[in-house]
């Protein structure tokens, strides 16, 4: 609820400031988020695998994920994937910790295989 009457806020402090391009916009940016907002990343991720052991470490990864309740974060970067793919958006190789989750190869966030260089992902998700 706070959320939402933050967003009410935001909103109508923008539409005051904000053409009707500029509104039109924020309305197109919030009505894309909304169909990620429910969106089930773990069926879409396990999904994605080919083979029983792609599964065994997206099903480890997902369960810490979910332990550290960061769902809506994988939601979140599958949108933010998406959108910069469908815009030709150029994003960078990979970098830190974060290339060790195969789960975020999957979605896209990086391009390092981290089962094939056998990277473990508990460096990542501690």
């Amino acid at each position: 609820a706070i959320y939402g009457a933050r967003m009410g806020t935001l909103y109508t402090m923008l539409i005051d400031s904000w053409n009707a391009h500029d509104v039109q916009w924020f309305d197109n940016y919030l009505e894309m988020w909304e169909e990620y907002k429910n969106f089930d990343i773990a069926k879409w991720v396990l999904d994605q695998c080919k083979e029983d052991y792609e599964l065994q470490r997206v099903g480890d990864e997902l369960l810490k994920f979910q332990e550290l309740d960061l769902f809506p974060v994988l939601r979140y970067c599958k949108y933010l994937v998406d959108t910069m793919r469908k815009n030709n958006v150029v994003w960078g190789v990979g970098r830190g910790s974060s290339v060790s989750s195969y789960v975020l190869y999957l979605i896209g966030v990086h391009k390092i295989n981290s089962i094939k260089y056998k990277l473990d992902w508990k460096e990542f998700l501690r």
